[in-house]
Formats: C-alpha cells, structure tokens, sequence
C-alpha cells in the first residue's frame, strides 16, 4: 500500500509545498515511529507539540510534513499546510487504509457508563448469528478470535483505521467500536462509517477535560448529527436519560430506543441474582425471554440496547437471545473474585463515577437480599488523580450513604499527591455517619477489608476493574485488584472456605 504527497494533498485539501510526486509508504504522528518514506502529521498535544519533533521525523525519513503552521523558508521536503491537523490525520488515515469501515458495518456505542459491557453484548449478538467480527474497547482490542490488550478506550484516528482494515483482510463483516467523548472531540473516528451509533446514558465525567456537562454532551452529539462526516444510518437511545430526546432531533436517520420501563424496547419481568440477569423484553418484533450471565440490575439496561442494536442490525429475536445468554463475564464488571466456599463475596468493578460507584452499590444491596444476608458491606475505592476533581467528595458521599464501612484509598494517583487525594473524598464521607479509613497503598486497604470482613458480608473493591497496572508520580507499577484480593482470600482462607485464623 503507498501513494504520493499529491494523494494526500487532495485526501487533507491542504496548501502543499515542495515536491508532491515522493511515494508516501506509512502514515505517522509520533516521530519515534516514523520509517523511510513516512508522512509526519504535526499534532499539538496537550504536553507537548509535534511540531517540536519535526527535525527528528526528517532524520529518520519522513518525505512530507502535515502541519498547522506555514511551510518554512527552504524546507527540504514536502509541506502539507492542514487546517486541522487532528482532522488531517483522521483523513489520511481513511485513505492510507482504503477506507475499511464501508467494508463492515461498524457499530459505536458512547456514553458515560455500560460502553464496554454494551459492546461485549452486541459482539456476542453478532456471532450468535454465525458472523465473524471485531471488537474495540477498554478492555481489549479483538478481531476475529485473536484478542491483544487495549492500551485506550478508543485509539488515534490511525489507530483505529489500521485495526478496522486488519478485521476486513481477517474476514471480518462487522466491528464494535467504544466511541469515547475524547475520540469525538479530537476526531478520532471521523470519517468512520458507522450504521448504528448507540448512546447510552450521559453522567458527571470528563469534566477536566470537557469543562462543562454541555460542552462533554456536545461531544458525545458528534457520533450522531454527521460532524464525522458521515452520520450513521440508526440511533439507539437510551430513551430514560433526558438527553436522548436532543440526540433524536439531530439524528440523520432512524431512531429507536430502549429502557428499563418505556421505549421501543423495554423489560419484563426482570429477575437478578448470583446466577446472573433474567428478563422478558417487549420489542417491536414481539416479546423474548432472556437469560444472562452479567450481575445486576444497571445490566439490564447494557442487554436491552443490545436487544435494540441487534433489532437494528435485521437480527432475529431467536438470534438475539442465545447471543445475550452466551455473551461472556465481562473483564472488571461485578466480577467476582472470591469462591463459593468463601463465606464472603467479594466483587471487583470498574466503577469510576458518581453514577457508576452509586449503582455498584445499590447492585450490592440487591445482592444482599438475594442472598438472605443480614451481613455488611464494605467499600473500598478511590479516586484517580490528574482528573475532575469535583467527583472526589460526591463519591465519598455516596459511598458512606450506600455502604457500612468505607476504606479509602488510591486509584491511580498519576501526578498528584495521594494524600491531597483522600483528603478530598473525605469531604464527602464526614457528611455520612459511615465508619472509614483512609490507606494510601491500594494493595493494603484491600487486603484489610478482606481481613475485617465477617462471614456474610460483601467487599466491592471499586475503580479500577480489569487494570493491570497501577500509575505513580514517577512509574507505572503492576497492580491487580483481582489479584490482589485472590491472594488475600487464600491467605485468610487457605484453598478453602474453613477460617485459618
């Protein structure tokens, strides 16, 4: 695959400088990545700017530069000058890779939480149907049955359209993509053809990064009113959150919605327990009894917009429920980790917001009856630095609300001082009469509410979910919570469930 500068000029409509006839064999944005015959696209990022590493792209072979900024006087190579180097990059990127998304139908779901257990269903729905498909997300990137470790939610635009064009030469017909607010704001995804585009609920998060609630829906919009440049096909809302009905008015095709009450596609008879979800969808097409292995009841929603995307995309009901029921556990959400002869359970969960971190909870207390225990539940969570600060005391708040004993601790600090961290999701505790404690060492508060929890009772060890790592000041460490709490059930347990101390 190649083409010359003058192809990219058309593909970006930039002001070009220089010799336009060089061949172009790679597409690059981080100049350690460039190789002989690279186009280099000049992001300014948020820490540094890649206009800066211009001089090194050179040296290691790039025959054209895409930049925001004019072409210098006597400048060697090829100057692409782009109005929007983010866009640019997202156009060459479509190009480089002979447009892939038009070769499946592609699927996005965005939305403040459910992103990845919805795509985990839709996929499920997908090869119940016996197709073969692709899967992008928080967890992992999968095309076919080959499944790599996610470095992000949603990658840069060339990421993205490398991964779609591996899934069309790997036979793939469709791709589930998680489409986050940053994919949206910086352009990502433009470009992408998607048929169906998913939202499903919109919640405090981001707020660093956004500003305000208006500006982080605004981007969460451009998946559905045509701001990629293409607008998909269908709409599923989540008609219960009160955005949706702003999302429907700038559709530019179908709408269909769902929710747990009301919609086009709504439950019946919802049943929740250790088991997993049961439930009775009423849909355009008739009602279908479905059966899942994902714990409670925020999963009903997930498996509805999957009933809906499936609808959506012409599958059968049949097809709809055996996907549904044989859609695996989800990596980090409402895991469990301890074993039946324990006789606590303990659950680890991505839960990172306000509204996430409030219906773990509520799930738990559900849990609780379920299990006829009159036991306690004990919370463990954090919050992450460098991010919105104003959820650190809400969460506090809702934690002490929800649970009867609280240990705070770190999540992934970043650069801010974890201490200055705990102190700020204290604020919301004292508003509670919850017992806490504040432990810096995630690894330690785990294993003391491990150690203080008494039979019957439910630890949730929340925030971080399927991470494998932990990021420091000044490092990024390995860090389990899975395995941390695996570890220190076996060290209070042994391999069984008979108390050893």
């Amino acid at each position: 695959m190649g083409w010359t500068v003058r192809q990219a000029v058309e593909v970006t409509k930039a002001k070009a400088f220089g010799p336009l006839e060089e061949r172009v064999t790679a597409i690059a944005y981080d100049s350690r990545r460039v190789v002989p015959g690279s186009l280099f696209v000049a992001i300014r990022g948020f820490q540094q700017d890649g206009n800066a590493f211009i001089p090194e792209a050179l040296a290691r072979g790039a025959v054209a530069i895409a930049s925001e900024n004019p072409c210098p006087p006597d400048f060697p190579r090829a100057w692409l000058q782009v109005d929007d180097a983010r866009r640019a990059l997202a156009e060459l990127a479509v190009a480089f890779y002979d447009d892939p998304s038009r070769a499946l139908t592609l699927i996005g779901v965005t939305g403040t939480n459910g992103k990845t257990t919805t795509t985990y269903l839709i996929d499920a729905v997908i090869r119940a149907a016996g197709e073969r498909s692709a899967r992008l997300g928080t967890t992992t990137y999968r095309i076919g049955d080959d499944e790599i470790p996610a470095e992000r939610t949603t990658p840069e635009a060339l990421e993205i359209q490398g991964f779609l064009r591996r899934a069309v030469e790997a036979g793939c017909r469709y791709a589930v993509l998680e489409v986050s607010s940053h994919a949206l704001e910086l352009k990502r995804v433009h470009g992408c053809a998607f048929k169906v585009a998913v939202f499903t609920n919109l919640t405090p998060e981001h707020l660093d990064f956004h500003g305000t609630m208006e500006a982080y829906f605004a981007a969460k919009r451009k998946l559905f009113d045509g701001t990629l440049g293409r607008a998909p096909e269908i709409a599923v809302l989540n008609g219960e959150d009160p955005r949706a009905p702003d999302l429907a008015a700038v559709s530019c095709g179908g709408v269909l919605t769902y929710g747990e009450t009301s919609g086009d596609v709504f439950a019946r008879s919802v049943a929740v327990s250790l088991e997993g979800t049961r439930l009775t969808a009423r849909t355009p097409q008739g009602d279908v009894v479905l059966r899942s292995r994902l714990l409670g009841r925020p999963n009903v929603r997930n498996i509805l917009a999957a009933v809906a995307t499936g609808l959506a995309l012409g599958f059968s009901l049949e097809t709809i429920a055996k996907g549904i029921e044989m859609c695996p556990h989800v990596p980090g959400r409402l895991e469990i980790v301890s074993e039946p002869e324990h006789p606590l359970l303990v659950i680890v969960d991505y839960a990172h917001t306000e509204d996430a971190l409030r219906n773990l909870l509520h799930t738990a207390h559900d849990l609780r009856r379920e299990l006829s225990t009159k036991g306690r539940l004990l919370t463990v969570f954090g919050c992450g630095g460098d991010r919105d600060r104003r959820k650190r005391a809400p969460m506090g708040e809702i934690a002490g609300a929800l649970s009867h004993l609280v240990i705070v601790t770190s999540d992934n600090p970043r650069s801010e001082d974890p201490e200055a961290i705990l102190a700020e999701i204290e604020v919301g505790l004292t508003r509670t009469s919850t017992p806490y404690v504040k432990i810096v060492d995630r690894g330690e508060a785990i294993r003391m509410a491990i150690a203080l929890a008494e039979p019957g009772d439910i630890v949730l060890i929340a925030g971080k979910g399927h991470e494998t790592y932990q990021v420091l000041k000044d490092r990024i460490i390995p860090f389990d919570d899975r395995d941390v709490a695996r570890a220190a059930l076996r060290e209070r347990f042994g391999s069984g469930g008979d108390e050893t101390r």
